[in-house]
């Protein structure tokens, strides 16, 4: 950026002549038109060099902020996540047990009590459901021991082998994740009688 140097330093005045020792006097006498054209082109470059490198700066910070608030966001999700499994699956017993308060007071208790309590079982109900937590659908269906735990094993011909016949304690998910496994009986195939008759192994004699 010789010309625009040249160009400050007249106009401090101070001449060109001093700074850079003795010039020719044709040199020193270029159009000022000239000099001024060149010295804003160059100034402009300089600027438009910097622009570039901030707008640079600015999109890369800008992406790290994106990626910022998406790594801060799934933390905070994962962070909620697992502070709600825990509450969530000490409410399973009492869950449990409030069901089988139910079933007993269908049986004993006058219908507009079982109602109120029904109420209140459904309150529960839609809170899990609210919170992501669901049941595991288990029953008629083959046993995974992913969402289920073999509580018994138990021969019939009701159901194909491997097939959840029962649930001894209800499972359920959160988020789609196995909150608690559930507890089911497992059909397994009929075991073939033992022969016992001597007769049959041919060793029983004509009487």
């Amino acid at each position: 950026m010789k010309n625009c140097k040249q160009k400050d330093l007249q106009d401090k005045g101070v001449s060109p002549e001093s700074e850079e020792g003795a010039k020719v006097t044709g040199e020193a006498g270029a159009a000022p038109e000239k000099e001024a054209e060149t010295c804003l082109e160059e100034k402009l470059a300089a600027k438009e060099e910097e622009f570039n490198d901030l707008q640079q700066r600015l999109l890369r910070l800008a992406a790290d902020f994106d990626n910022y608030r998406r790594r801060t966001h799934k933390e905070t999700a994962e962070i909620r996540r697992t502070a709600n499994e825990r509450l969530l699956r000490e409410i399973l017993p009492i869950i449990d047990n409030f069901e089988r308060a139910l079933d007993a007071a269908k049986k004993d208790l006058p219908e507009n009590m079982v109602t109120g309590i029904e109420m209140i079982y459904r309150q529960l109900s839609n809170f899990l459901v609210q919170e992501g937590v669901e049941p595991v659908e288990s029953v008629g269906k083959p046993f995974d021991p992913v969402y289920q735990d073999a509580f018994e094993h138990v021969e019939t011909t009701e159901f194909s082998e491997g097939t959840v016949t029962a649930e001894v304690q209800k499972g359920y998910l959160l988020q789609g994740k196995v909150l608690r496994p559930a507890r089911v009986i497992v059909a397994k195939k009929l075991e073939a009688k033992t022969q016992t008759n001597s007769c049959q192994k041919g060793e029983c004699e004509d009487e």
